[in-house]
């Protein structure tokens, strides 16, 4: 059994062992005392921030959700969990995996104690996963979950929009005459070309195997003069020898449904693609 009377001298030097950042405040969410580690992670001294709220360590990127959450709770006495982003002294982002939990003595609240995780790297990969998910690994371009995801994001903000899809013809022949890495080759350089050209405003997307789209601004004479660089561009790859069928429909010029507009436009590539099998 633990004695019962620990020196507060020793409680406070068991707390700054702690490899994870602690936080007391008073009831008004003044900051009362941090540990070494606290200190350590955000550069601040314990003199710094003694009597700062604890919000003083947000900054124009903290999300206002997660700020009204927390406040939500510490208003109500509630304690609370929540990843948020926080600032380092020198102004570096500190993702922090925060737990806070109100103190009651004798029944009336006192304090609140914080415990705070460094999340910063796992964040990082967190994001970076999520990224991956929407990339396809072969062409560096969005992947068709991205592209519906984009899509449905047009056609709800109704913002005057070209989209473009493009067919390979023929590519099976590539593969079954030279090789999947030679056919997995050609996609690469398709996707570089198609990355290049929408840098100056729009997206582009591998949807299928052989199957691209590109999401432009339709603006004026924006969208002939990209299809027109689009086929010059693509046209000289396999030594001026690949074809690409290409078909496009505008958003709200000709609809204002997303599953109708993909359609149409997979309508007019095939249609292109069947005048040059003729």
């Amino acid at each position: 059994m633990l004695p019962v009377d620990i020196p507060d001298e020793l409680v406070w030097q068991v707390l700054n062992t702690a490899h994870i950042g602690l936080v007391l405040t008073d009831p008004y969410r003044r900051i009362l005392y941090v540990n070494a580690t606290f200190v350590e992670e955000t550069g601040y001294t314990a003199e710094e921030v003694r009597g700062k709220p604890c919000s003083f360590l947000q900054g124009p990127e903290t999300d206002p959700a997660d700020v009204a959450a927390l406040r939500e709770a510490l208003n109500q006495a509630q304690p609370v969990e929540r990843v948020i982003l926080n600032y380092r002294k020198d102004g570096t982002p500190l993702w922090y995996r925060l737990r806070i939990r109100p103190l009651h003595v004798e029944g009336v609240l006192r304090y609140f104690v914080g415990v705070q995780e460094d999340f910063t790297l796992a964040h990082a990969a967190q994001v970076e996963l999520q990224r991956l998910a929407y990339l396809d690994s072969l062409t560096g371009l969005g992947n068709r979950r991205a592209f519906d995801l984009q899509l449905a994001q047009d056609t709800q903000a109704v913002q005057a929009t070209r989209l473009f899809v493009l067919d390979l013809n023929d590519f099976k022949q590539v593969n079954d005459a030279r090789g999947h890495a030679a056919g997995d080759a050609l996609l690469a350089q398709v996707g570089a070309c198609l990355n290049a050209l929408v840098q100056g405003g729009g997206h582009a997307y591998r949807i299928g195997g052989d199957e691209f789209a590109v999401l432009i601004p339709d603006v004026g004479s924006a969208a002939a003069l990209f299809e027109m660089r689009l086929l010059e561009t693509l046209q000289v790859l396999e030594g001026g020898t690949l074809r690409i069928s290409v078909g496009s429909a505008g958003l709200p010029s000709e609809t204002t449904d997303g599953e109708a507009w993909l359609r149409l436009a997979d309508r007019r590539m095939y249609a292109h693609k069947a005048t040059k099998a003729r």
